[in-house]
């Protein structure tokens, strides 16, 4: 299987000058050298070129250089992305994007082809690396959290300096809040639990769900206003019919018949009848009299309640009492109490028959009132009950009438301020209008099928399946842990981490069990630069494997930024073995250095970029992979020295 490698890495002056770097597919590159040479900027160069919305170029590359462009390479497929590099700032808005075969780097940058914005540059890289391989036009407009780009793939092509030996930080770009919740939304994904048909399926699932909490919170809204509406609509007509607009309304009709009669009025369907100051009078008195039926029943009624509720108290309270007796006197029911004896000493004798009689008049009189008590309680309770539902029914109907008396005392209050009757029904009808308008905005809002919605919720959630999406990420959890708790043994580690079980979680994040106890460990809790390098190395080419298993979208390039840093201090030339203090140092490192090239046997079409200051000239392999040597001898760097700066 061939995957996409770097070919070349071009920079561009101001005076259409050209510096490419060039790169061997499928196999390890070295570029060593000192510090300040640029080695570091090879990462920003491919990054920006990846279409990031930032420029992380050094300074000294932006003063004198306006472009930089990337040649890509995967058999006989190729890829050109070029870009303007700002002199400072963001990046810029303008990327360039070519693809075919047999293609050339420009010689200068005004001959970069393939113009386009940066959005959908990144949208042609992703279809050459095979990320946007769904043909889906919601697929493609879609653009966001939850959907896989090329931005998504950085983490696992760059060990940068900050990353390789981090104690916090597992991936690059992983400390970044603005990168870090992609990422993770991401890792099923690439690691092949999901595609990218499921990743939309899942965020159209998200929406859809959203939309129908939306929705459902409305309806009950829209519900919990219906009586409202019925109220207000009910006291506008009683003023319409205060003033002849209208006859009374009907207490039982409907909200759509009320609002029906509403839109009669306002449309001025319903011929006006003449109307008297009497007839408002008449109407309130006609409520008024209601409303003291109705207060005088509801005391009624609720005096009758407290008077059940105390007889139901009181009942349970003697039903216990009486209970109680008769469980005392059945302990003496073993006693012959029908025979001719004294119950006590078996004798004949009248005292005796005497005591018998009694003992049975009273279990006969207990067990009489008990099953008095019994029939009479369930009587009283569902008495009760009847009683909440007419009290409840007439609290109903008496809001309704003070809220018919309340509108037709305001109708009145305004027609004694204006000047005739016209006027009055011209103010219920701007109120009528008003109340229509309001309501209609109201009950004409366009809403969804929550049973369509609900349907297509069901649909989706099939398709995504959550147990089997979580069954392929743990399988691919192990497999990478598999790779990488093997590549551990090849790389130079310290207590706890050599024979430790390496653990990936696709959260993502790593744990390592000790061999002694069994211990697991978190990647803060491992300790020494030096294995912190080891479980870096072997996550980073774990991925890479696991990626060519599966044929993920996914660059076969890892770009390793010094693995000597353990070893070595800050800064400085180029440097050789014999540099290092502890011979233990320099075994490690020719055994790192041995892992790299056994990899990349071992993976097909995976290619290294290894930027280092060591120079191990003892090792024709290493030699042999040497792409430049950018040391304060040669005074070679990234940018010539001779190249001018930008123009003011």
């Amino acid at each position: 299987m061939t995957r996409w490698n770097v070919a070349e890495i071009a920079f561009y002056s101001t005076d259409s000058r050209r510096r490419i770097i060039s790169f061997k597919e499928g196999a390890v590159n070295i570029i060593t050298g000192a510090s300040g040479t640029g080695k570091s900027a090879i990462i920003d160069a491919i990054d920006y070129c990846l279409g990031s919305s930032s420029c992380g170029l050094p300074y000294y590359v932006r003063e004198h250089a306006v472009a930089v462009a990337v040649r890509w390479l995967n058999g006989d497929k190729e890829l050109i992305v070029g870009r303007n590099i700002p002199r400072a700032g963001k990046g810029t808005a303008m990327m360039y994007v070519k693809a075919g075969r047999n293609l050339q780097i420009p010689e200068i940058a005004a001959d970069l082809e393939g113009p386009t914005n940066r959005d959908t540059a990144r949208q042609l890289i992703e279809r050459a690396f095979g990320i946007d391989d769904i043909d889906s036009p919601e697929l493609a407009a879609a653009t966001g959290k939850g959907r896989a780009t090329i931005r998504d793939v950085t983490p696992y092509l760059f060990l940068s300096g900050d990353v390789i030996i981090s104690r916090g930080t597992l991936l690059h770009d992983l400390n970044r809040s603005d990168k870090a919740p992609d990422i993770k939304a991401t890792i099923p994904f690439f690691v092949g639990a999901v595609d990218q048909e499921t990743v939309l399926a899942e965020r159209k699932l998200r929406q859809l769900e959203a939309a129908y909490t939306r929705l459902s919170r409305e309806a009950k809204a829209r519900e919990r206003s219906r009586g409202r509406t019925t109220e207000r609509a009910m006291t506008l007509l009683s003023q319409a019919a205060a003033v002849g607009l209208v006859a009374e309304p009907d207490q039982s009709a409907s909200d759509q018949s009320l609002l029906d009669r509403l839109q009669e009025l306002v449309a001025g369907t319903i011929s006006p009848a003449t109307v008297s100051v009497g007839d408002v009078r008449d109407q309130l008195s006609v409520l008024e009299e209601e409303r003291t039926r109705i207060v005088t029943s509801l005391q009624a009624m609720r005096e009758r309640k407290r008077a059940l509720t105390q007889a139901i108290r009181e009942a349970s309270g003697y039903t216990t009492a009486t209970v109680g007796q008769a469980h005392k006197l059945n302990l003496i029911k073993h006693l012959k109490l029908d025979s001719s004896k004294c119950p006590v000493c078996e004798s004949d004798n009248p005292a005796g028959q005497a005591m018998a009689a009694q003992i049975r008049d009273s279990l006969e009189l207990v067990s009489g009132e008990v099953a008095a008590v019994e029939r009479l309680r369930p009587e009283l309770i569902k008495e009760a009950a009847i009683l909440d539902q007419d009290i409840g029914s007439a609290g109903g109907r008496l809001r309704e009438v003070d809220a018919q008396m309340s509108g037709i005392i305001r109708l009145s209050e305004d027609a004694a301020k204006a000047a005739s009757l016209a006027e009055e029904r011209a103010i219920i009808a701007g109120r009528a209008a008003q109340f229509l308008e309001m309501t209609a905005q109201d009950v004409e809002k366009q809403t969804e099928n929550l049973d369509e919605l609900e349907r297509d919720i069901r649909l989706l959630k099939d398709l995504v399946d959550p147990e089997a999406k979580r069954d392929r990420i743990r399988y691919a959890e192990t497999v990478i842990g598999d790779y990488a708790t093997a590549m551990l043994t090849d790389l130079p580690t310290e207590v706890p981490v050599t024979g430790a079980r390496l653990m990936f979680h696709a959260t993502p994040k790593v744990t390592i069990v000790e061999k002694k106890h069994r211990a697991v460990l978190s990647l803060a809790e491992i300790g020494s630069d030096q294995n912190y390098l080891a479980i870096h190395l072997a996550l980073s080419f774990s991925l890479q494997k696991h990626f060519q298993d599966i044929e993920a979208p996914v660059p076969g390039l890892l770009v390793i930024d010094q693995i000597s840093r353990p070893y070595y201090p800050e800064g400085g030339d180029e440097k050789s073995l014999a540099d290092m203090a502890k011979d233990s140092d320099r075994l490690a490192m020719r055994k790192i250095i041995r892992f790299l090239f056994e990899e990349i046997a071992r993976q097909q079409g995976l290619q290294i970029i290894l930027l280092e200051h060591a120079y191990i000239e003892d090792d024709p392999e290493y030699v042999g992979a040497v792409r430049g040597r950018w040391t304060l001898k040669t005074g070679e760097k990234l940018i010539p020295t001779d190249w001018p700066s930008r123009p003011n």
